[in-house]
């Protein structure tokens, strides 16, 4: 039992005083893999951000621009242009006159080369991906001193997560460097100990087949958590954890999952533990992944045509459940200090097919606005993105809640009101 104190009054967000610089006029933005389900919510989104922008959807074949219109209306004045993804050549003449070139051609999962990363150094065009896998990640990485000398700045794993959620946590820890804090022999100064990324979708999120084909890869994938600052090999899709999301979601389980944000906060927080989990609903879909890991070889679920062929036909079953189950996403970023003292935030969206984009978008507007360093960053750091309330702010577009440095009462879906402030759990 907990018994908490409340203030009464609304304080007022942080992002509420947040000022939006300028892009440049007319900017042209490429999107590889722009007719998909994230790179059409993306470009969307950069629509209702930067209306003049002129934005050119990256495919294999025209009638996925089609197809893209017809789900997307909106999309009406984009231009289609056909290219090959794996072709660093053919990449190149799609973006060589380019403001930005954004790579949301999913799944990163067992992909051998960095080609549009390649493609955007050579030809000295900002980037920024939607990776969400460690090693092609820490592959992306290492093209950092060539960004660097072409005077390129680059971004990957720049989605909503990981992407949104590193910023996120990015900003607790900053903020709580920056709080006086006393010190004494009896009373040793508090630092973060621990982070733990939880992450909920309905479904697949309205994200089609890629989001089934990534869970299905990262099914195959050992989990590499930190534990008091040592490397600790786990098996993937396993220690469940409970995690309250909120009254707007409630209580989920969650499952460890090899994420991109466990090795790069660990490289750049240096907090001793660190982990993510994702679940989603309805519940037997986590079963059936837990079983999937265990009984299904290794070999199998890091195939990417085998994994491919399997979403595809499970994709029709999968959206039926998806009509009915929806397709809210949630985040919550828990950092625990060594006082144990817990600073929290939460994400929450009513649909994940609308805020993934938003929050690529956002990770694209502030490419765009000048506020990356060349070099090829993770999300989570400054040279990437500087002004992290900007970037939250115009990745919260549309969200049901959006909360940051929160006590994990103040989230969680069950406070019991007794009376002048006092709430007990």
């Amino acid at each position: 039992m907990r018994v908490c104190c409340s203030v009464s009054g609304k304080s007022a967000s942080p992002l509420d005083a947040v000022a939006v610089p300028s892009v440049p006029r007319r900017p042209k933005i490429v999107l590889v893999g722009g007719t998909g389900r994230v790179g059409s919510s993306t470009a969307s989104n950069l629509l209702r951000t930067i209306p003049e922008a002129e934005i050119v959807l990256g495919s294999r074949t025209r009638d996925t621009f089609e197809n893209a219109l017809l789900r997307r209306p909106e999309l009406s004045s984009t231009k289609h242009i056909q290219l090959e993804i794996d072709d660093q050549q053919s990449i190149e003449r799609a973006i060589r006159d380019a403001d930005l070139v954004v790579h949301t051609a999913g799944p990163f999962q067992r992909k051998m080369s960095c080609s549009v990363l390649d493609a955007a150094i050579t030809c000295k065009v900002p980037y920024l991906d939607v990776c969400d896998d460690t090693l092609y990640s820490r592959d992306a990485r290492s093209r950092m001193e060539k960004a660097k000398t072409a005077g390129v700045p680059a971004i990957t794993t720049g989605g909503i997560y990981p992407g949104v959620s590193n910023v996120m946590a990015a900003y607790m820890l900053e903020t709580a460097a920056d709080s006086p804090q006393e010190e004494s022999a009896a009373m040793p100064p508090s630092n973060p100990d621990r982070i733990l990324y939880s992450y909920f979708t309905a479904g697949t999120g309205g994200a089609g087949p890629t989001i089934l084909e990534t869970t299905f890869l990262l099914a195959g994938e050992p989990v590499v958590a930190f534990k008091e600052g040592v490397p600790v090999t786990l098996e993937p899709v396993s220690n469940r954890r409970v995690v309250d999301f909120g009254r707007a979601v409630g209580k989920r389980g969650v499952y460890l999952y090899s994420l991109p944000e466990v090795a790069s906060g660990r490289e750049v927080f240096n907090v001793p533990s660190i982990s993510a989990r994702f679940g989603t609903a309805p519940e037997p879909w986590n079963w059936g992944m837990v079983v999937l890991a265990r009984l299904v070889p290794r070999s199998t679920l890091q195939n990417r045509a085998v994994v491919s062929a399997i979403a595809k036909v499970l994709d029709p079953f999968i959206r039926l459940v998806d009509g009915i189950v929806g397709e809210q996403v949630a985040m919550l970023i828990e950092v625990e200090f060594s006082d144990k003292k817990i600073a929290a935030g939460l994400f929450v969206h009513d649909k994940l097919s609308e805020s993934v984009g938003a929050s690529t978008a956002a990770f694209a507007y502030c490419l765009l606005a000048g506020e990356t360093k060349p070099g090829v960053w993770y999300p989570e750091q400054e040279e990437a993105i500087p002004n992290r309330l900007l970037l939250l702010k115009l990745a919260s577009h549309g969200t049901k809640q959006f909360l940051l440095n929160k006590s994990p009462w103040e989230i969680e879906s069950d406070p019991v009101q007794l009376g002048f402030g006092i709430y007990i759990q």
